[in-house]
């Protein structure tokens, strides 16, 4: 690239400007050309998807995937909300930021990935607003901003974009097009990619993890035949489970107090008479529920026995109910993230934290153990970041003007990190993460964990109980309680990790390589792997069943576990009886994969044939009979 260009890129943020490279001697345009080939390069690839991770004004980064139009004016993505702008033109975007320097950014700052951040500020409809990204990788940061600013500053000449859409002008608008032109099977794992499936073991009394097994003690996948649509964000509580769907809509399955069902049901059902806008977040408490949306309004559902769906009545709901105060007062607050503990509810913005449900053990935060039927503001925390609920006890963490973790409501086992085990009714400083960095929390019915960000490597902390090993830490067994938080050795910095969650009694984590880990009681099987007849494990353990499957998200619910992953076929060795009539595989009953939920069947329950759209497959595939039911136009 020309020198002005290498110039601005050393810089952590540059205004645009009109100017253009000169050419002054043919030695110079020959080595330009031989700079403008890679340059074509590099645009082109941009040009087909690639997964990118974008920050917003609430909830949490999302994964959604980026390219350029094909006639390189603007730069698009694909949203859950298809009433939402997908694109921005790139005339518009006046500067590039490097690093993590916008107000979306510092809400949830990483400084793990800042190298890999980059911000585009444009105007729309005369106002500013940035679109905040996050690369997987150094390359593709280099090659996303090298385009980015060679189109946008003009260093790359009218000659070499004309030729890329020249070559492009035999297709058609985006780059769905470009993807109809790659063959085979690559073609079609790269469609795959951009939906997610469910794994889940544990206890399934309820069944809450779908199917007719009491138990799954190995990480099973959550078939749903014929579904038209993916999974977007899950959530799990004591008996039942959340899932959010990509068109939308929420599927629940299990205990019927959760779900607000007439029975126990363990195949997902959509909920009726769902929350108004886009979702953003799910989560779920032991018998009630709690969605946030992109416009930072709070629907709730299912047990209100102590107030906690928030409407200012203790009648339980079978249908998602606005929680309105927070629309209702002179300045309307906007929520930017929600949570549910196992009576009770909590929700923070950019202000203030909110919280409203049983009080008993000082859940609530103010200063007594009264339920509340009403959200109400919890005094002594401004501008908090992050929440987490436990069973009776929460943490909420804030950045600006000082990074604090705040603490309270049941500590029996020391699970709020005090160095006792005092019940506490107001929020308490945990002094040792003052002016530390804090990624993510996860609270569990008497455990906590906590991610911290030191040197670019992260360290996870756990205090409170660990009588089965769900905190990983020496001190095991009844009666083990960590009253002050501790590093977890087997969680080393080195793992990058990304995200914990806590069950009852047993914890997991997410690392940024893609690899899942567990610790804790496997009583129910909920730690996915064998542990030798022992009820629990004392070590976060590598689940060698996500190798290959790319985990994306991981929840926990009381006994229970669930990974969401990318959607890939399943392989031989993990199905051994037809998933349509059960039958057993043979020479002469072979196995089928259904091109679209990509489960195996026998010839008989799929050998009927239908286009695939949503994976791009406009000639017609093989399918099983649940999905050409779903996927036949005559049957919508």
């Amino acid at each position: 690239l020309n020198r002005k260009f290498r110039e601005t890129m050393s810089s952590s943020s540059f205004l645009l400007s009109s100017t253009r490279p000169q050419l002054v001697t043919e030695t110079s345009r020959r080595t330009l050309n031989k700079e403008e080939h890679e340059l074509k390069r590099i645009i082109k690839s941009c040009l087909g998807h690639t997964d990118l991770l974008k920050f917003g004004r609430v909830g949490k980064p999302k994964w959604r995937k980026f390219w350029l139009s094909s006639d390189l004016t603007c730069i698009e993505w694909e949203s859950k909300d298809k009433k939402k702008e997908t694109k921005i033109q790139l005339a518009s975007v006046h500067k590039i930021s490097f690093g993590q320097k916008t107000a979306k950014f510092k809400r949830l700052s990483r400084s793990d990935v800042s190298a890999r951040s980059f911000s585009l500020w444009y105007l729309k409809d005369g106002v500013e607003d940035t679109l905040d990204l996050v690369c997987s990788t150094e390359n593709l940061f280099r090659t996303w901003t090298t385009a980015i600013t060679a189109i946008v500053e003009k260093t790359a000449s009218k000659k070499l974009l004309d030729s890329i859409v020249t070559l492009r002008s035999g297709l058609t608008g985006s780059s769905n097009d470009l993807q109809q032109k790659l063959k085979g099977k690559a073609k079609y794992e790269q469609a795959l990619d951009g939906f997610n499936v469910v794994y889940r073991c544990g206890s399934n009394t309820w069944g809450q993890l779908g199917g007719t097994n009491r138990e799954e003690r190995t990480m099973a996948l959550l078939h749903m035949q014929g579904t038209s649509s993916d999974v977007s964000d899950v959530a799990s509580g004591w008996s039942h489970t959340l899932m959010l769907m990509s068109d939308g809509h929420i599927s629940q399955m299990g205990r019927k107090m959760g779900t607000g069902y007439k029975q126990d049901t363990s195949s997902p059902s959509e909920l009726k008479e769902a929350p108004i806008g886009s979702i953003n977040s799910v989560s779920c408490g032991r018998v009630h529920n709690a969605v946030l949306t992109d416009n930072g309004d709070v629907f709730t559902w299912g047990g209100n026995f102590y107030g906690q769906l928030g409407t200012g009545d203790r009648v339980d709901r079978d249908h998602s109910v606005f929680v309105s105060m927070f629309r209702e007062i002179k300045e309307p607050i906007e929520v930017v993230g929600v949570a549910c503990g196992s009576d009770f509810t909590a929700a923070i913005t950019a202000y203030h934290v909110y919280t409203w449900g049983c009080g008993a053990k000082g859940a609530l935060g103010h200063g007594d153990e009264q339920d509340r039927d009403l959200p109400r503001k919890v005094e002594g925390i401004s501008d908090p970041v992050g929440l987490s609920c436990g069973s009776h006890h929460m943490l909420v963490w804030t950045r600006d003007p000082t990074e604090m973790v705040y603490s309270w409501g049941l500590n029996a086992a020391g699970q709020l990190g005090l160095g006792h085990t005092d019940n506490e009714n107001t929020p308490k400083i945990v002094s040792i993460f003052t002016h530390v960095t804090v990624v993510s929390a996860a609270a569990g019915a008497a455990h906590t964990l906590v991610i911290t960000l030191r040197n670019e490597n992260t360290q996870v902390w756990g205090f409170g109980s660990n009588c089965q090993g769900q905190l990983a830490l020496d001190k095991v067994g009844p009666g083990s309680k960590i009253l002050k938080p501790e590093t977890i050795p087997s969680l080393d910095g080195e793992l990058h990790v990304q995200e914990v969650v806590c069950g009852a009694i047993h914890s997991l984590a997410r690392t940024e390589g893609g690899e899942v880990f567990a610790s804790g009681s496997n009583i129910h099987g909920q730690l996915g792997i064998e542990t030798f007849g022992r009820t629990f494990m004392n070590r976060f353990t590598v689940l060698t069943a996500f190798k290959d499957k790319n985990p994306r998200s991981i929840a926990a619910g009381g006994m229970s576990s669930i990974v969401m992953c990318a959607k890939k076929w399943l392989r031989d060795d993990e199905v051994f009886n037809c998933m349509g009539c059960q039958s057993n595989f043979t020479f002469m009953r072979r196995r089928h994969h259904c091109r679209n939920c990509c489960g195996i069947f026998c010839n008989e329950c799929s050998s009927k044939r239908i286009a695939i759209l949503a994976l791009k497959l406009k000639t017609p595939q093989r399918v099983c009979d649940a999905c050409h039911s779903q996927l036949n136009p005559s049957n919508q």
